[in-house]
């Protein structure tokens, strides 16, 4: 007996198995913020596609019902769990991604600026800063960093490669 596998049962499985990046593999959540390029669904999954902002291209699977109102162009940031989105926010406009350091190997930036934004997960956060130039900078940070930390707060925030190493209130 010959199985019959649709065209575009293949068709998503090769294109999630090319080109799904994997999240953290020990649980952690990693926050993504880029442009909607693709929406891939059927009756109960779905696969969400973004550009980031450095042109790379980022997948990761979903649920439709999550994927409810999000279109084609939308800016969005999520958080992403081994692999799955767990949470997803419409932008208004597309914030930049925490640069990378100013010197070589340094690896380290100082971040000042007031807190615009959080998006508290289960073990970390996802914050906004916005500079005095109005700059706004996206940056993931454990939990414990955020104690006594609030949306108005004016910090100074150590990064190493997009994550908070310390968040001091000014």
């Amino acid at each position: 007996m010959t199985r019959k596998i649709s065209y575009s049962a293949v068709a998503w499985l090769l294109f999630a198995s090319l080109y799904v990046i994997p999240a953290h593999s020990n649980g952690s959540p990693q926050w993504v913020t880029g442009e909607v390029v693709s929406i891939v669904q059927n009756n109960d999954s779905a696969l969400l596609s973004l550009k980031l902002s450095n042109g790379e291209l980022f997948s990761a699977n979903s649920t439709p019902s999550l994927l409810e109102g999000i279109r084609i162009g939308d800016m969005v940031t999520v958080q992403v769990i081994e692999g799955r989105v767990g949470i997803i926010n419409i932008a208004e406009s597309q914030a930049p991604a925490t640069p990378g350091p100013e010197k070589k190997d340094s690896g380290v930036q100082w971040v000042p600026g007031e807190i615009v934004f959080i998006q508290e997960g289960t073990y970390d956060s996802l914050i906004s800063v916005r500079m005095s130039d109005n700059t706004v900078f996206n940056i993931s940070t454990p939990n414990v960093l955020l104690k006594g930390i609030k949306v108005g707060d004016h910090v100074i925030v150590k990064v190493f490669r997009g994550w908070a190493q310390s968040i001091t209130k000014k």
